[in-house]
C-alpha cells in the first residue's frame, strides 16, 4: 500500500504555531522601532571617535596625569597600589575643566581616575598596541579600544563607589606573554 503524501509540501500552521508566530513578529518589530528611538532616549553611549597616533596619544595622556595626579602631603605622587611606579592616581577634571585621558595598553589600563558624582567628564581612550576591550564593570559599558583612533565617551556617573575596567576583548598576539586575563582597570567616584 503506498504512503499517501500530502497535499502541500508544507503543513498549515496550527493555532499555537500562529499565536508564536504573531509573537516573534510583533516583537521584532518593536525591537526594529526602539532601536532608532534609543538615540532619542539617551540609551547609547555618546560617540566621538579621531585618527591619532599611539605616541602623540601616550605624550598627551602623559602630561595629563602628570597634571592631574594625586599628590600627598609631601608633594610626592600618589600611585594606586601606593609603591613607586605603580598605576598612577588621578583626579579628573570635570568637562568643563578640560578632558580626561585614559590609556590601554597590554596589560593594564592607566590612569585609575577618580570622578565626582553628578558631574560630567569627557573621557579619551586609546590603545598604545593592542586592540582592547572597555567594560566598565557592574554597569555593563562596552567599547572596544583600537590603537590609531581616539574614543570619545560623555559620562556622568551618578552614584559612588569603586568601579572596574575589565579588557573583554582578547590582546594577544602569538608569541606575546600572557596577560589578557589580568587586564582590570578602576575607576573610583566619590562625593
Amino acid at each position: 500500500m503506498p504512503l499517501s503524501t500530502p497535499k502541500n509540501w508544507w503543513q498549515p500552521f496550527n493555532k499555537e504555531e500562529r499565536i508564536w508566530l504573531y509573537i516573534s513578529i510583533a516583537w521584532g518589530l518593536i525591537m526594529f522601532v526602539m532601536m532608532p528611538l534609543g538615540h532619542f532616549w539617551n540609551q547609547n553611549v555618546s560617540s566621538e571617535t579621531y585618527k591619532t597616533d599611539p605616541e602623540e596619544y601616550r605624550q598627551i595622556a602623559d602630561k595629563f596625569i602628570a597634571h592631574y595626579q594625586r599628590k600627598d602631603a609631601k608633594g610626592e605622587a600618589i600611585t594606586h597600589n601606593g609603591k613607586p611606579g605603580g598605576i598612577p592616581l588621578v583626579d579628573a577634571p570635570s568637562k568643563e575643566n578640560g578632558d580626561v585621558f585614559l590609556v590601554a595598553q597590554a596589560w593594564q589600563f592607566r590612569p585609575v581616575l577618580v570622578l565626582k558624582k553628578n558631574k560630567t567628564y569627557r573621557i579619551h581612550m586609546s590603545s598604545l598596541d593592542y586592540q582592547h576591550g572597555f567594560s566598565l564593570q557592574p554597569q555593563n559599558l562596552n567599547i572596544q579600544i583600537l590603537p590609531y583612533y581616539d574614543f570619545v565617551i560623555t559620562m556622568s556617573p551618578n552614584e559612588t563607589g569603586k568601579f572596574f575596567l575589565i579588557c573583554n576583548e582578547y590582546c594577544m598576539f602569538a608569541g606575546e606573554k600572557f596577560g589578557h586575563d589580568t587586564m582590570v582597570g578602576q575607576v573610583i567616584v566619590e562625593d
